[in-house]
């Protein structure tokens, strides 16, 4: 397949496809299948940490919506993520299919049972558990794993499984010290900064100082709701394209309309797009991942920047060749149209929409 007439950066380009993956990237407008029409053409999106969206939750192991609704808007591949929950539960969604048309399911981001109940958040208390390499054996495909590191075990944990998935530090109250023997063990990234974690301080920098000491991977929920606009500019200073994730957290009230809603057995209030807990508690939020990229960029980041945080950074997380226009890689595309809305996706070098 040839897509043509293409924006790439600031040029119009042909973009040549095979087998799924990139063939060519030519510079000259070579006619063929697809007219971009001018149009920008930018990598796949790949969302690491998303719960769910229209009425859909991980936990339901029903995938098949989920896969349809992120293919429409501009999503190719993501991890679906659970939350803590039981063991019978996560093995069911662990087990369930997989395999639909749209986007990837590249495996799953278990979001616990290893973390703080200090530092919960929107999980369910009681189904936090200490870190068990032997009751972890039990799962297949998990892809990423969020880990509070100052729990009796986790140091063990950590070291074991850093080989087989990417390890998060999430829902913690770690300290700096703490956090840098976690990474040091293997731990590649930090889920939600800033959200259920200590703050950054001048005298005590806690796991951020210790993320930004050690330059792991950062993931950011941009929906322009968790995070002010300051501090995701003051992220994207400290940490850079190369380092940030940019990632939804969104739950099953992505993409409806203002209502009550369940996440992880808990109810879930949305209103003007802010989803929350009865007590107040955020829970996620209600975006895409694309939205989170309209918001880096009305934020004031460079819009290739804030296209590779949600492309090319989190692939290189995950040691996947995805996020790339260049030959050799996958051929998971979006054309976007200017308002930044989804023209076509294009995944494994087939159009989906």
């Amino acid at each position: 397949m040839i897509i043509y007439n293409a924006l790439i950066g600031r040029k119009l380009r042909s973009v040549k496809t095979r087998n799924g993956k990139i063939e060519e990237v030519a510079d000259n407008i070579i006619a063929g299948d697809i007219d971009a029409c001018g149009k920008r053409l930018i990598p796949g999106l790949i969302d690491v940490h998303t719960h769910g969206c229209i009425g859909m939750d991980t936990m339901d192991a029903d995938f098949e919506p989920m896969c349809r609704f992120y293919a429409e808007h501009g999503i190719t591949s993501f991890l679906p993520t659970t939350m803590t929950m039981g063991y019978d539960a996560l093995e069911r969604v662990t087990n369930a299919k997989t395999d639909f048309a749209g986007a990837n399911i590249l495996g799953f981001h278990f979001e616990g049972p290893y973390i703080s109940a200090k530092h919960k958040g929107a999980q369910n208390e009681k189904f936090i558990k200490k870190p068990s390499v032997e009751d972890f054996k039990r799962f297949r495909n998990v892809r990423m794993i969020t880990v509070a590191p100052e729990l009796p075990g986790s140091m063990e944990f950590i070291k074991e499984v850093a080989s087989e998935c990417v390890v998060s530090i999430g829902h913690t109250d770690c300290d700096y010290e703490t956090a840098i023997s976690a990474i040091d063990n293997g731990a590649k990234s930090l889920t939600h900064i800033y959200n259920a974690m200590p703050p950054l301080q001048h005298r005590n920098p806690g796991p951020i100082g210790a993320a930004f000491e050690k330059q792991i991977y950062v993931q950011l929920i941009c929906d322009g709701f968790h995070i002010s606009k300051p501090v995701v500019l003051a992220t994207y200073k400290m940490f850079g394209a190369d380092r940030t994730v940019l990632i939804s957290d969104s739950i099953r009230s992505a993409g409806l309309p203002d209502g009550e809603y369940e996440s992880g057995g808990l109810k879930v209030l949305l209103r003007d797009g802010a989803a929350r807990l009865s007590d107040g508690t955020i829970a996620g939020s209600s975006a895409t991942l694309l939205d989170c990229v309209k918001t880096a960029v009305r934020f004031g980041i460079p819009f290739d920047d804030s296209v590779k945080m949600a492309s090319e950074t989190p692939a290189n997380m995950l040691g996947i060749k995805k996020g790339r226009i260049e030959k050799g890689y996958d051929a998971d595309l979006v054309i976007l149209n200017e308002d930044f809305t989804v023209y076509k996706t294009i995944i494994a070098g087939k159009v989906f929409s």
